[in-house]
């Protein structure tokens, strides 16, 4: 009797294992849930500031928020084949998988061995389930720490940051992101690869500016000279005859020098009482407005409207402008940077809303986007250095 008692009494502990793993189970969803939403918070974070480092470098901004595709970016803008991020994480999918896989069947083999009398080691069967799959991914994780120190040691001489922004970067990337992206480091591009000069290379001399170039050209002209008289003509010698000399001969009457012929008397200018030495040079030779591009080439501007930029497109107000390609290794040029225009008071430029601005002279203030700035020699796109030769006019 007692111990049918003893069966029916327990619902009361039956009830409250059950509400204890109910309470289990809330706690695990709700750890899940917090779970996702750290995630989902690291993600946006990272995204915006991918984001802002891919406007810097003159990226598409919208490839920050595509997994595969930013880290891509981040390999392209350090100079590496952008098929290393398929790399990194093929790599860790099939490090996880392999992991995985040699973990279950090393605990197969030591359930075997336990229980199956097949005569193996368990013990050795264990240590390998826990071994393996550890060395496996400190492999993976040693080369992923080479590939990414390898990339973000060109991105951070880039933005001008020591070895300790490649340590962050490497280690804590939303971080390295958030301080590049949103701090003052600004873009200077990668080092220019490529053969050293030659000995005698020569440096790129500039272009000489407006004022250099003096208004009156009369100076260059030679002097003019007289003309000089035609010299007489020279016997040829022969020795004196042997024997008595005959009767001297009367002499000959002096030569008179070949006068050249006068010109017509339309031709010559009138006189003043002082011939005039130097001659005005015409106006369709003197030089016209040129350009001296950041790889040293100068160009001949071929219009009145130019518009530079790594692979320039007209604007719509100017669509008629002539594109000027600049080859800027910094890669702080835009693909549509700033438009050079020729008005009756010389040439202005303006900048079209580009990523790194226009600043003129030697200062570092970068002008307004869209107002017209007179220019004269030096200006920047960007970190580009150019020079403008107006010409005299």
């Amino acid at each position: 009797m007692q111990s049918v008692i003893m069966e029916v009494a327990p619902p009361a502990a039956v009830a409250e294992a059950a509400g204890a793993a109910a309470g289990v189970a809330v706690a695990a969803l709700l750890f899940a849930a917090v779970q996702l939403i750290l995630a989902a918070g690291l993600y946006v974070w990272t995204a915006l500031a991918l984001a802002a480092v891919f406007r810097k470098v003159d990226r598409p901004a919208a490839r920050a928020w595509i997994p595969v595709l930013n880290l891509w970016t981040l390999f392209e803008v350090a100079g590496m084949k952008g098929w290393w991020a398929l790399v990194l994480i093929g790599g860790g999918l099939l490090t996880t998988v392999l992991a995985s896989v040699t973990n279950a069947l090393f605990i197969a083999s030591a359930q075997n061995a336990a229980f199956g009398g097949s005569g193996g080691d368990a013990a050795g069967a264990l240590l390998g389930a826990t071994l393996v799959p550890i060395v496996l991914l400190l492999m993976f994780l040693a080369g992923a720490v080479i590939l990414l120190i390898r990339m973000m040691g060109p991105l951070n001489r880039g933005f001008e940051r020591g070895a300790g922004f490649v340590l962050l970067g490497v280690i804590l990337l939303p971080v390295w992101a958030s301080l590049i992206g949103w701090g003052s480091a600004r873009w200077r591009g990668l080092a220019r690869g490529g053969l050293p000069p030659t000995p005698f290379a020569q440096e790129p001399q500039p272009a000489a500016s407006a004022s250099s170039v003096p208004a009156d050209t009369t100076a260059f002209a030679p002097p003019a000279t007289a003309p000089f008289p035609a010299a007489a003509p020279v016997a040829a010698w022969s020795p004196p005859p042997l024997g008595p000399s005959p009767a001297a001969a009367p002499p000959a009457a002096p030569a008179v020098p070949a006068v050249a012929p006068a010109a017509p008397a339309s031709a010559l200018p009138p006189t003043t009482g002082e011939v005039e030495e130097h001659t005005v040079l015409a106006a369709h030779r003197r030089p016209s407005a040129s350009l001296r591009l950041p790889d040293g080439q100068t160009i001949a501007l071929p219009s009145d409207l130019v518009v530079l930029g790594r692979n320039p497109s007209p604007p719509a107000d100017a669509a008629g402008a002539h594109p000027v390609a600049v080859d800027d290794a910094t890669r702080t040029v835009s693909k549509t940077h700033a438009l050079l225009r020729r008005g009756p008071e010389g040439w202005t430029v303006t900048d079209l809303s580009s990523t790194n601005g226009v600043i003129v002279g030697d200062g570092d203030t970068e002008i307004a986007v869209g107002t017209a700035v007179a220019v004269s020699g030096r200006f920047l796109l960007g970190d580009a250095e150019l020079f403008l030769d107006t010409g005299a006019r």
